[in-house]
């Protein structure tokens, strides 16, 4: 996709998700491009707010969003220039230092407490202002970003890091060009360059110890400040995103690599498990016995040891004390086409002997992949009127509609188009949403999307574990129910004459988890009827005026002068105000009561729809072992032959994949090929493997 199509491709997404949110077109800019950069590493959880004023002598201010959840203990702070047009402007020089330069003059005015003088405390601009004076000193960096729907003139390309009261100020430049690369790289983030030469001229010696077509790994030994150096320029961005979203507890630092480092430098490498990172290229010398550069390095294990490391250093104020300490790497280099499916199982099975979540590799999971498959399926119930047959189409990955939708030819395009209208897609964090929120965990969605898909993702994938069926057609139905409960929840909030103009997110949570907790309680035994929702494809009038008195409610505790904590996001982020909110007393009314349905008539619809997913199972194996070439059913015929990983009966089953006898595998028949080509990718057969 070039440049221009790109633009046009991001004016449109801001544009529907202008219309979507009810805000205005800028702020969804700053909302997009942070949901961009938070995927791809930059951002932990962004929060987007809108201010521009003046502060200390009348300097201008301005800031538009906010990062202050960073696992290296860093605070980011965002200026956006959004200008628009239907072609691509330039951002002069002057315009995009001018922007920068607000936003610094803001984080100065917070930091000093000027900023907070003679204004509104409820506002979110104070509520910032207010956590980043709380913060102090306990700040590793400030990383201000500018981001702009414009291409950057070529005098600015770059700005030198500054300082404030000692705290290293960072500058990160974003224009539509940038965007434009790192939508177009294969792995979904910008590749990070390391030059290993500023730390040692002759590079890391290593040894390497592999090569296969796929990848190539190296041995060596890395000395702790190169790692700690490392961490402090590049932050959470040097870790592979599964293992970012366990670096919490900001700032802490592990006890025994500190002991380690003070007492006994020269003995860290051998009581430390090391890392384990890759990358997608490396530069050697000559002889090939030291890696000079490494292109797109992320480290997959080792992450506690990496911050820790940085901690120590920042806490000594000394490079020094890092003297004598060396951390053991492998370093995995995966081909560049490679790298977005080899990586997370190199991640995977590099912390399989550790208490990792399996939350931790769910984006790859099958649930995804289930949960596609019904959103291609799937047929939404025809309205009045209606003339095409539509679905709800769910974005497993970030650009997958507009990807699908551009292979295709224009009076395609329009017919995909139709059958997949932008009004009816919605994506991981937003599925995330709609059930946590159900799920009566406003807190966790409250906590950022980040973070809410990482809980939601470890309660789904021991379901899954437990019983896969029960993810079926009644179950994306619900789904989707429940996402449009959501969705008409949040807009009677938005235009209720009592909303304030801020914290709709967190109301639409907690009223959404309110409704289904006052369910819980007062429906005697009967649930919510999301089938009924699902049909109709709207929530019924009684829900509607029923989450407007609810909605009300909760914005009060919110924003009560009474809450615990005084920046309301944090307040919405606590299991006490789920608490409060939960406790809150409210009567639901006779219609709304009435509309419920008999738990065990939905019981008996999921009962079905698993019984049918297991027939579908069973259809789809079959499907995807015939996908398989024949040469290569041959080939693992022969490695389970010579390395004895099949039995007599599989051998005979196998047989029918690679036309020694006749016929098609049975259900239970293509569920043992699974599980020996399972067995035979444990022993070293890589040439396929069915999932």
């Amino acid at each position: 996709m070039d440049i221009e199509s790109y633009f046009q491709q991001q004016a449109a997404a801001v544009g529907a998700l202008a219309n979507a949110e009810g805000e205005f077109i800028a702020t969804a800019f700053t909302r997009h491009c942070g949901e961009i950069l938070t995927e791809a590493g930059e951002f932990d959880d962004i929060e987007v707010l809108d201010f521009e004023g003046a502060g200390t002598n009348q300097r201008k201010l301005k800031v538009n969003g906010y990062d202050l959840e960073n696992a290296d203990n860093s605070i980011a702070v965002v200026a956006s220039v959004h200008y628009g047009n239907e072609t691509i402007q330039t951002l002069s020089a002057t315009d995009a230092k001018a922007a920068l330069r607000a936003l610094h003059y803001f984080l100065l005015d917070a930091l000093d407490g000027s900023f907070m003088q003679g204004r509104e405390q409820s506002s979110p601009a104070y509520q910032l202002a207010w956590d980043l004076r709380s913060r102090g000193r306990n700040v590793s960096r400030y990383r201000l970003y500018l981001m702009t729907d414009a291409r950057l003139s070529d005098r600015l390309r770059s700005l030198p890091s500054e300082d404030i009261h000692g705290i290293p100020v960072d500058f990160h430049l974003w224009d539509i060009e940038r965007f434009h690369q790192l939508h177009q790289s294969q792995s979904g983030h910008e590749p990070l360059q390391i030059d290993l030469t500023e730390w040692t001229n002759q590079g890391l010696p290593a040894l390497r110890v592999e090569s296969t077509p796929e990848f190539a790994t190296y041995l060596t030994s890395v000395p702790g400040r190169v790692l700690s150096s490392l961490y402090a320029k590049h932050g959470s961005r040097l870790l592979e995103s599964n293992v970012r979203s366990y670096l919490s507890n900001r700032g802490k630092i592990n006890k025994g690599i500190r002991a380690t480092i003070h007492s006994a430098p020269q003995n860290f490498m051998a009581f430390n498990n090391g890392v384990t990172a890759t990358a997608t290229c490396v530069t050697t010398s000559e002889d090939g016995s030291s890696i000079l550069s490494i292109e797109d390095l992320q480290i997959v294990n080792g992450g506690q040891t990496t911050a820790s490391l940085f901690f120590v250093q920042r806490e000594a104020k000394s490079e020094a004390v890092l003297d004598g300490v060396y951390v053991q790497m492998k370093l995995v280099v995966v081909a560049p086409a490679l790298a977005a499916e080899l990586i997370p199982n190199i991640s995977r099975f590099a912390n399989s002997q550790n208490a990792v979540s399996s939350a931790d590799f769910f984006s790859n999971s099958p649930y995804h992949v289930r949960l596609a498959e019904l959103s291609r399926k799937v047929l939404v119930p025809s309205r009045s009127g209606a003339v095409h047959s539509t679905h709800w189409y769910y974005e497993r990955t970030r650009g997958q509609y507009e990807n699908e939708r551009s292979k295709l030819s224009r009076s395609e395009a329009v017919r995909f188009e139709n059958l997949n209208p932008k009004s009816q897609k919605f994506d991981k964090p937003a599925l995330a949403k709609y059930l946590m929120s159900w799920d009566q965990r406003p807190h966790t969605v409250s906590a950022g999307a980040q973070k809410n898909f990482v809980a939601f993702a470890d309660i789904v994938a021991k379901s899954w574990d437990k019983d896969p069926d029960q993810f079926n057609e009644q179950y994306f139905k619900e789904t989707v129910a429940k996402g449009i409960l959501f969705a008409e929840v949040r807009n009677v909030i938005k235009n209720a004459d009592w909303y304030r103009k801020a914290y709709l997110a967190n109301i639409a949570a907690y009223t959404v988890a309110k409704i289904a907790s006052l369910v819980e309680r007062q429906g005697q035994g009967k649930v919510f009827d999301f089938d009924a929702v699902w049909s109709a494809q709207a929530v019924p009038d009684s829900v509607l005026v029923v989450a407007n008195q609810v909605g009300r409610l909760v914005q009060e505790v919110l924003t009560s002068e009474h809450r615990s904590t005084t920046n309301v996001t944090e307040w919405a982020k606590k299991a006490q105000c789920w608490d409060t909110i939960k406790a809150m007393p409210y009567t639901l009314p006779a219609d709304f009561l009435s509309a419920l349905v008999d738990a065990a008539t939905v019981a008996a619809r999921g009962k079905a729809a698993k019984a049918n997913q297991k027939v579908d199972n069973g259809i789809g194996l079959q499907t995807r072992l015939y996908e398989i070439p024949t040469e290569h059913w041959k080939a693992l015929e022969g490695f389970a032959g010579m390395n004895r990983v099949a039995s007599p009966t599989d051998m005979s089953i196998l047989g029918l994949m690679t036309g020694r006898k006749s016929g098609v595998p049975s259900e239970r028949q293509a569920a043992r090929l699974i599980q020996l080509v399972a067995n035979a990718n444990e022993r070293g057969f890589t040439l396929f493997s069915p999932w």
